[in-house]
């Protein structure tokens, strides 16, 4: 290459969504608080959030609960079955009526075989969360516990919010003690966070729900 010249970008691909290229299973309901998978179960399948939530958590030797992730409409979970004869160490259960597809990771090999695009469409979905996952660990380092509040509602807003008059939203009961597990603090501490944000008009909450304007409430993070 000439002095001088310009080194050309290289230009990834449009990897499709795996969910373009997935021959859809017949979904199975699991009924609010029952269990999909628990930890040491041998992962063995896929699964995708046809409708409902999902929590996926992970249980200390002490008994404590962290929450990893709330998995909503046409999230993943599951994906250490694609690693070879893994285990789980994680548990996931549904936290609504849920609806659940599912394939095995049989299913996967087989189809990859016939349809190549598979494998860069899952590569991509894996890199997505794990850039969600290092998001989260970054606020878990930096953040104060207001700012990580707010980003978690924040992000629950993008996967399960229901949009109202304006640019309001609304989101469905979630208790303070699970925000206090994903969060990583205790539920005396969220409610506590929780009210202030109630008593400067940035949300509104009872048990029916949770209700607030995501722009307003960003304002936290900027002022921070």
């Amino acid at each position: 290459m000439p002095l001088g010249a310009v080194q050309p970008i290289a230009v990834w691909p449009d990897w499709e969504d795996p969910l373009d290229i997935l021959p859809h299973r017949k979904p199975q309901d699991f009924l609010k608080e029952e269990t999909i998978y628990t930890p040491g179960d041998l992962a063995r399948s896929l699964y995708l959030v046809v409708d409902g939530m999902v929590k996926v958590s992970r249980i200390s030797h002490s008994g404590r609960e962290t929450v990893l992730d709330f998995c909503g409409r046409d999230t993943f979970f599951g994906e250490s079955c694609l690693l070879v004869q893994s285990c789980r160490g994680e548990m996931a259960v549904a936290q609504d009526d849920s609806s659940i597809m599912e394939w095995s990771a049989s299913d996967l090999y087989e189809i990859t075989q016939r349809l190549p695009a598979l494998g860069p469409s899952l590569l991509g979905m894996m890199a997505r969360k794990l850039r969600d996952a290092e998001d989260r660990v970054e606020s878990l380092a930096t953040d104060q516990i207001p700012q990580r509040l707010v980003k978690v509602v924040l992000r629950l807003a993008d996967s399960f919010g229901e949009p109202l008059s304006g640019s309001k939203i609304r989101l469905k009961p979630v208790t303070h003690e699970l925000l206090a597990r994903h969060v990583g603090t205790s539920r005396e501490i969220i409610t506590q966070h929780m009210s202030q944000l109630r008593r400067k008009g940035l949300l509104t909450y009872d048990r029916s729900g949770m209700e607030f304007d995501p722009h307003h409430l960003r304002q936290v993070l900027l002022n921070n």
